[in-house]
């Protein structure tokens, strides 16, 4: 939904007319094209050829306006420059010309604000401009809070309720194959046009917050791009509700109208034997997402640069095994053995760099750097900096390695398919892959997301962006964080972090100024990356961060867990949990799961656990309360809960292929 002065200025006029009792307008009365615009945005429409009127939801646009004009906005506020004063120009006849009241970025803040409550630090300058946002006082506390006016509020609603139309003919269409699929800056795509308005009016593309720096083309509007690159060559009325409802007939039923399938066949999106064509099958996808709309939900990923060395460093292990199984076994300790021995040359070479200058070397390595100039026993500086159990429990929370067993019932460490496909790319170009980036991909397949500026950039950075669109590694990522199995674990910090979140309410300022000054900025960024990565929490484009509800289930079933036990969640005592429950009896009225003792080896083969990994995890579960001797506590079904939501659905929707 697009409203500029020319939109505003033509609800105006129909809202009079309909205060007049005209409730069908001549079409002469208002410029074509933005008659055009307001159609496919679904607020007016023509009951006849040459009469128009507002939609029950353009009727409340049209009215929420009026309010809007009428109401008293606040016009102190701290912030030093302004994009306008509303309660200046107040109505519309005053507006600039390119100025937009609403536009996807305005809609991606007030969902934001709407999913947490508050109006984040991102939003309240451009939400307030708009008279959608403002500061609230609580007289008991004192205290000040950003907030939706009931006019935003009422905004987001009437955003929601509208209908669009999808209706794309051939030069439209050629608009689109020329545009950039994104994400991209806007600089790529023609702004303020009619084609531009038209797309943003469908839910095809969508701009990011605050100031429309980035856009991309939307789940739904993928899907069509796709659609109009394989398909639909002719003059003519190419996409419609109506072809896309004979395609999904032919599908299903086998039949639809003659007239229908010679369309269809002329467009190119089935063959002579009604089969369906490249083309068709993306129209039919595209109907789906128009019909269902497209997910709510962002799916991420994420590994550290530690990560992937330890991954490196056990594949070369697997790699040396045939020649000496036996010192080579891919077990913890020859991993860490040959961990200790990098780290050795990798700070020796450091110091070899920068001499005494510690403090010039990159942060990350400066502490590090100043304990292996003083250590005397190299062994034990790096296990008291390095924690190599941890780094192996967050590669198996993403399914890149699996602790198994071999022969001997002892424990090894296999890569997955999952990790040696993250290998491939690392080793076409190491560096860390952040959820931010990642994120900046999967999250235009929502209905009017696009990334921030500065998430953009990150993932240009990652080489997961190219000019104008996801690159092969992007793609490879995003379709990664939509397919591997996730488990949690959180460190030290990410516990830490994550139980200081409340669901919703907080934003990353109140996160980095709780914890700088007790927890390094580089691992307060990366404990965040992580925490989304693993579908905990989400961090909105406003800056506001919310739990998910995989992120609520685990914080309830921590609640309970004694504060000694520093890391109660890990992949393996997943593993443990669901081979008891498999095993186990469920009780409804104590909200437990039984298992009867002789039925513990049992779940030992399950969980793929050796006898001693599965007996130092059951002492864990047992201390941090997710089991007892012979049960699985509600905790601990609790937990196994948070599990099963942190998966994506088996029909994600809006999967770019």
């Amino acid at each position: 939904m697009v409203i500029r002065k020319e939109h505003a200025q033509a609800l105006r006029l129909l809202w009079d007319k309909l205060q007049k009792k005209e409730e069908l307008v001549s079409i002469d009365e208002v410029e074509e094209n933005v008659r055009h615009e307001l159609e496919v945005a679904g607020i007016i429409v023509y009951p006849l050829p040459v009469k128009m009127k507002l939609t029950y939801e353009g009727t409340q646009l049209a009215q929420l306006l009026e309010n809007l004009y009428l109401s008293k906005i606040d016009s102190s506020s701290s912030f030093s420059e302004k994009e306008i004063d509303f309660e200046e120009v107040k109505t519309p006849e005053n507006w600039p010309e390119d100025w937009r009241w609403v536009g996807s970025e305005i809609i991606a803040l007030l969902d934001a604000a709407f999913k947490a409550n508050h109006v984040g630090s991102v939003g309240r300058k451009i939400l307030w401009e708009r008279g959608l946002a403002q500061i609230v006082r609580d007289p008991k506390t004192k205290q000040e809070r950003w907030e939706l006016t009931s006019i935003g509020s009422q905004l987001y609603e009437i955003y929601l309720s509208l209908s669009p139309q999808l209706r794309i003919d051939d030069k439209l269409a050629e608009f689109i194959r020329k545009t950039p699929t994104g994400p991209a800056l806007s600089s790529y795509l023609p702004t303020g046009s009619h084609e531009e308005h038209l797309l943003e009016n469908m839910r095809l593309i969508a701009y990011s917050v605050p100031k429309s720096d980035i856009f991309a083309f939307t789940a739904l509007g993928q899907a069509i791009k796709k659609t109009l690159t394989m398909g639909g060559f002719e003059k003519a009325l190419l996409v419609s509700e109506d072809l896309m409802i004979s395609l999904e007939e032919l599908v299903d039923k086998g039949e639809t109208t003659k007239e229908a399938e010679v369309r269809l066949m002329e467009l190119g999106y089935i063959n002579s034997q009604k089969e369906l064509l490249p083309a068709g099958e993306w129209l039919l996808e595209a109907y789906r997402l128009w019909k269902e709309g497209a997910r709510k939900d962002v799916w991420t990923f994420a590994i550290e640069e530690e990560e992937t060395e330890v991954l490196k460093t056990l594949k070369k292990l697997w790699e040396k095994y045939p020649e000496n199984p036996r010192d080579n076994l891919p077990n913890f300790e020859n991993l860490r053995r040959e961990m200790i021995d990098k780290k050795i040359k990798e700070y020796k070479r450091l110091l070899d760099r920068y001499g005494r200058k510690i403090k010039e070397m990159p942060q990350k390595y400066q502490q590090i750097a100043q304990k292996f100039v003083d250590a005397k026993d190299l062994t034990r500086w790096y296990d008291e900096n390095f924690d190599l159990r941890a780094v192996l429990y967050a590669l198996e929370s993403f399914s890149l390695i699996r602790s198994a067993t071999n022969e001997e019932n002892k424990e090894i460490l296999k890569i997955t398919n999952i990790g040696n496909q993250v290998l491939e790319d690392q080793e076409k170009n190491p560096r860390e892959i952040s959820s931010t980036a990642v994120k900046s991909i999967t999250m235009t397949r929502k209905t009017f997301s696009a990334p921030n500026k500065e998430w953009y950039d990150q993932a240009v950075v990652e080489s997961l962006i190219g000019t104008n669109e996801p690159s092969k590694s992007g793609l490879f990522y995003a379709k990664l964080s939509e397919t591997v199995p996730r488990l949690p674990f959180l460190t030290v910090y990410e516990m830490l972090i994550f139980q200081y979140i409340p669901d919703k309410g907080f934003t990353l300022e109140d996160i980095y100024k709780k914890f700088e000054k007790k927890i390094p900025l580089e691992k307060i960024k990366w404990a965040l990356e992580k925490l989304e990565a693993r579908h905990l929490i989400e961090i909105l484009p406003d800056s506001n961060v919310i739990e998910t509800e995989a992120g609520k289930l685990l914080d309830k079933a921590l609640s309970g867990v004694p504060s000694g036990i520093k890391v109660p969640v890990n992949p393996l005592v997943i593993r443990l949990l669901q081979a008891l429950e498999t095993v186990g009896t469920f009780y409804v009225k104590e909200r437990k799961v039984r298992i009867l003792p002789r039925n513990i080896k049992q779940a030992m083969r399950l969980s793929g656990l050796s006898p001693e990994m599965f007996k130092k995890i059951f002492k864990l579960a047992e201390a941090a309360g997710w089991i007892g001797k012979a049960s699985i506590h509600e905790s601990g079904l609790t937990l196994l809960k948070a599990v099963e939501l942190m998966q994506t659905p088996k029909e994600i929707k809006g999967i770019m292929l």
